[in-house]
């Protein structure tokens, strides 16, 4: 799943094989980590033209709600604070059981103690209205990752995405309805065969106005067997290149003012081990706030490890982390 990649690359977490969920139910979890990842479901229903998916994973199976929240327990009683449910098409949770995704996280919810409850990459097309009333629960972190892949309807059609940009823009206003520090990461495919200069230039105008927390970029690379492979007019390595870079650049400005827009607010963070030892004796921790930003605290403290702490954040750093105080006490 894409949220697990782009944690992984965050984090610098190995990559961990994926398993069937009927032969492994066991969640990904590294030693002296505070953050487990649990695969729920698997499969996809789907047939986007650029795809293998689909054929690679097969049909849609998920696991039980039962099963699900003995699991997460289980992290609990080992200090676990933080599980991200993931799947290859997370939103699909529940097939053949009578039940979804919505459903799932609310008994999580209420039936388990974790601090923290994240949730993979979604297709946009599945979150309905009552979605959005599940992040007003703290323990629902606000961060998405929504794939967009094109920001031009007609690359969209192509594609065979079942979102058009303007169903896509509204999700956005209600998810920064709940929170206005909502942060969306998305998907972008650059240079999608047929794709023309004035279909680039509009795709880049929405996703400026989308202000994507971060963009996942990738130049589309055919899939033997998918039917985007045998689309006519591809675009050649030097336009895909040129249009990556500008995308690159369109991403690292809305990233810089998503990160401004935090400061000077309070907000927790959950500290990690990783740290750094100063000349003056004072140790530098890092730990990621509710919707996924990355924060340096830098303290006489020894003691950060796991937890979840009070912070004030007060500069933007140049390698798009935040800076802050710590203001409470573990929570």
């Amino acid at each position: 799943p894409r949220l697990v990649s782009i944690i992984h690359q965050q984090l610098n977490l190995p990559e961990a094989e994926s398993s069937l969920i009927e032969n492994d139910s066991s969640p990904l979890l590294f030693s002296g980590r505070q953050r487990a990842f649990i695969k729920v479901q698997d499969g996809c229903r789907y047939r986007c033209t650029y795809c293998i998916v689909t054929l690679a994973r097969g049909e849609e199976s998920s696991r039980s709600i039962n099963d699900i929240i003995d699991e997460i327990n289980i992290l609990s009683s080992q200090n676990i604070k933080e599980v991200v449910l993931t799947g290859v098409h997370l939103g699909g949770y529940g097939a053949g059981l009578n039940s979804n995704l919505a459903a799932l996280v609310k008994e999580v919810l209420k039936s388990t103690d974790m601090q923290r409850i994240r949730m993979g990459s979604l297709e946009p097309w599945e979150l309905h209205d009552d979605f959005w009333h599940l992040f007003e629960d703290n323990r629902v972190m606000p961060h998405l990752h929504l794939p967009l892949q094109s920001g031009a309807n007609s690359v969209l059609r192509r594609m065979a995405r079942r979102c058009k940009t303007e169903d896509f823009a509204q999700l956005l206003k209600q998810a920064r309805d709940v929170n206005p520090l909502f942060n969306i990461t998305t998907d972008i495919i650059v240079g999608f065969p047929g794709e023309t200069d004035m279909e680039w230039q509009q795709g880049l105008s929405f996703i400026e106005q989308c202000n994507f927390g971060h963009i996942h970029i990738f130049a589309f690379s055919p899939r033997e067997g998918t039917k985007a492979a045998i689309l006519p007019d591809p675009i050649s390595r030097d336009i895909k290149r040129q249009r990556s870079e500008e995308l690159h650049q369109l991403a690292a400005r809305m990233k810089r003012r998503n990160l401004e827009k935090m400061l000077e607010q309070q907000t927790t963070v959950l500290f990690e081990g990783n740290q750094q030892l100063n000349p003056d004796a004072s140790i530098t921790w890092s730990g990621y706030t509710p919707n996924f930003q990355r924060v340096k605290v830098t303290t006489q403290r020894n003691d950060l490890c796991n937890q979840v702490l009070g912070v004030k954040l007060e500069q933007s750093l140049f390698n798009d982390e935040l800076s802050g105080q710590l203001i409470g006490k573990s929570i």
